[in-house]
């Protein structure tokens, strides 16, 4: 398959576990009862946690619950070792102030700026059809584009590089029946990605050696920064790193803002609040709307961590409750947003709320990578969107989102030209 082609034939276990995780309103139906009455259960080898509370717990106790027994061995087979694959040592800790110290303060203007004209490229090829893919026609192109310009590694083609991402992502967080069809597509597309980004090292290299100029992007710093010892890594370093924040950069953007734009269109009132802050240029009160309809149907309904040791959730409250060390914690998101005891009336659409709630990007020491720029690139994907006049769902099931397995793959908006 060269990473090229995706799985058609995943066994049932992973057809189920998608079709399931698709199904925001039936995960919302069957943990309600948990979150109201019995937050935590767990047997010897596995534990689920709805309370907010108890998930942010989970979360932040990184020595206790851990992520190197979840998705360390895909991580490994896809990108090589990497932070979010990675539990607390010195290696954690080196690499992971290399990546911050790449960061410049500025950055986040330069992401602004070249999101929103990607977007603005991408509605206006469209504009004369009345028709866009949010999709394919914006947001997986838009966030491709990003990885190309601000990371530094761009693929052969959009097309490729799109294929290969979504392969990669697919088993290293995705794959939880370790499905052989998706590992061996994603091991095969992290080769490709690999022999990519060599090359691309390769070249810059070269042009930083014979004093080309070079553009300032992730992966032109990093190689910089290989003449300090404190913050030198080697070329394989450099790849591994990079390769890690490119793998998650680009499936995930796709998904919130479909899931966003698909809970808008649910709810008028909403869409056309969010759509008046989109012509007014207010992007951050999009935004405040964009994550209060993920709230409704997340990036990731469940997050899992390992249980390193026994121990106790929620201790000294009504619903403290034993976890048995070697179990799988799965922590629930989707219904730990639904906590009353957090969201008041969690039923409603309030785009009001604090922001500091969600759990959209997690929590703690290993939360979303990417979650800065997804602050931004979400928000101005959406308001391009709703600036578009009469924006509605397109005819028949191209106007609902359709997914190839875990991730939306084609969603088909109308407007008027």
């Amino acid at each position: 398959m060269s990473g090229a082609a995706p799985p058609t034939q995943v066994g049932r276990f992973t057809t189920i576990v998608n079709a399931l995780a698709n199904r925001p309103e039936l995960i919302r139906a069957v943990t309600w009862p948990l979150v109201r009455f019995a937050p935590t259960i767990a047997t010897r080898k596995r534990a689920v946690v709805t309370r907010h509370a108890d998930a942010l717990e989970v979360l932040d106790r990184d020595g206790d619950f851990t992520v190197a027994e979840i998705n360390g061995v895909s991580m490994d087979l896809v990108n090589g070792p990497f932070v979010l694959g990675m539990d607390r040592s010195p290696l954690h800790d080196r690499e992971r102030a290399i990546l911050a110290a790449a960061v410049k303060p500025g950055d986040l203007d330069v992401i602004r700026a070249t999101v929103r004209g990607n977007a603005a490229d991408l509605v206006e090829a469209a504009r004369s059809q009345g028709r866009i893919d949010v999709v394919r026609g914006l947001a997986r192109p838009a966030a491709t584009r990003l990885v190309a310009s601000y990371l530094g590694v761009p693929g052969p083609d959009e097309a490729t590089m799109m294929r290969w991402l979504r392969a990669g992502f697919y088993e290293t967080f995705l794959n939880v029946g370790d499905d052989p069809v998706v590992r061996r597509w994603g091991t095969e597309a992290g080769a490709a990605l690999h022999r990519c980004m060599d090359g691309l090292i390769a070249q810059r290299k070269a042009d930083q050696a014979a004093g080309a100029a070079t553009p300032d992007d992730l992966l032109d710093r990093l190689i910089h920064m290989q003449a300090d010892p404190d913050t030198a890594l080697s070329d394989e370093g450099v790849r591994r790193n990079l390769g890690g924040v490119v793998v998650g950069a680009v499936d995930t953007t796709s998904k919130a803002v479909a899931h966003a734009v698909d809970q808008l269109l649910r709810r008028p009132e909403a869409l056309e609040a969010a759509r008046n802050a989109a012509l007014a240029d207010d992007v951050e009160t999009v935004g405040r709307f964009a994550f209060e309809a993920l709230r409704f149907n997340p990036i990731n309904p469940v997050l899992a961590r390992f249980a390193a040791r026994d121990t106790e959730v929620a201790a000294g409250t009504p619903w403290k409750h034993r976890i048995f060390g070697g179990s799988t914690v799965y922590v629930a998101i989707l219904p730990a947003m639904f906590d009353p005891r957090v969201f008041h009336q969690p039923g409603q659409f309030r785009a009001d709320r604090p922001s500091s709630s969600y759990l959209h990007f997690g929590a703690g020491l290993h939360a979303c990578y990417g979650r800065y720029i997804n602050l931004i690139q979400i928000p101005e994907l959406l308001a391009a969107l709703l600036r578009l006049d009469d924006l509605r769902r397109a005819d028949s099931t191209d106007g609902q989102i359709r997914y190839d397995g875990p991730f939306p793959d084609r969603f088909e908006l109308e407007f008027r030209p």
